[in-house]
């Protein structure tokens, strides 16, 4: 098959099964521990070379970063300008990281901007991510089954919480991608399911480096829309090639969907160490009066970032 085609259509209902079975199928392959090893070790140089420069500033820095990823987050599905971040509702940014479905609708009333119109319940009818062909619709796959959305979501919230000394549910890398990758095929909304599972893999991945590196941290220190948003195809590939069912042998495909967010993260890794060295007092402002004051933590005023040199 030609590399710009789909490498497996899977249409079939998706009708239950256990998440904890079809993780405990997931073998990491050589290529991908050596991947993750490269990843880890760039991520602490970032994080020491993080460390040299006032708090003060690393806060404002991770904020812009969080406004940019906002933006890029929407642009993956909708290629409009965003420029217009509201966060003033820091119960979904800044109040916590704990997670439930009441919060995970709450993330994604705010990646749908549904604030007059919220939503607080997952989709009471079936949805399939699907291509038009040569004027007809082909399915690439189908979300879960609406009747099984609240055990497949409870199951879900349990992996979430999941914390055991494996690799995959102890490596913040490794087990935001499978967070992210859970959410997009159980698909529990009708509209939004990428934007929202965005925002909880990075979620998972700052609760993560909270545990290892025993910080208090609201804000990732690292973000992947920007590079997703430049590798869309890829990424969509990486993810429609993946059965989500018992059946098939989903082995080499979750380890290709590792790769790529393993390479997602080695972009910004270095895009953001590197714009460190360019960003002084002058790039970002702080303005008290501005619509974008946020509590963080619900002590500590940090300021809404504009960057002006983009």
């Amino acid at each position: 098959m030609e590399s710009n085609q789909y490498a497996m259509m899977n249409d079939k209902v998706v009708e239950y099964f256990p998440l904890e079975e079809y993780i405990n199928r997931i073998k990491l392959l050589p290529r991908v521990l050596e991947h993750l090893d490269d990843t880890n070790n760039a991520f602490k140089d970032y994080i020491n070379k993080i460390g040299a420069y006032d708090e003060k500033y690393i806060i404002d820095y991770w904020v812009y970063l969080l406004y940019e990823e906002l933006r890029f987050n929407q642009q993956i599905e909708h290629p409009v300008d965003y420029s217009q971040i509201d966060l003033q509702n820091d119960e979904v940014f800044f109040d916590t990281l704990s997670i439930s479905n009441r919060r995970i609708h709450n993330l994604h009333n705010f990646a749908v901007k549904n604030e007059y119109d919220p939503t607080f319940e997952y989709r009471k009818s079936e949805v399939q991510v699907s291509r038009l062909v040569e004027g007809k619709e082909q399915i690439i796959y189908r979300g879960a089954q609406a009747a099984d959305l609240e055990k497949f979501m409870n199951d879900f919230i349990k992996i979430y919480k999941r914390n055991d000394v494996s690799l995959l549910m102890s490596n913040p890398f490794l087990k935001s991608a499978l967070i992210h990758l859970l959410f997009l095929r159980i698909h529990p909304y009708a509209d939004g399911n990428g934007r929202t599972a965005r925002l909880l893999h990075n979620s998972k991945f700052t609760a993560s480096i909270n545990s290892i590196y025993g910080t208090k941290l609201r804000i990732s220190p690292l973000n992947l829309s920007g590079s997703i948003l430049l590798n869309k195809i890829s990424y969509i590939k990486a993810v429609d090639n993946i059965y989500f069912d018992l059946e098939h042998d989903t082995n080499e495909a979750i380890n290709n969907w590792f790769d790529f967010i393993l390479n997602m993260a080695d972009e910004q890794i270095y895009y953001s160490s590197s714009k460190l060295d360019y960003i002084d007092s002058s790039f970002l402002k702080a303005d008290a009066d501005e619509d974008h004051v946020i509590d963080m933590n619900r002590k500590m005023k940090v300021r809404s970032l504009t960057n002006k040199n983009r």
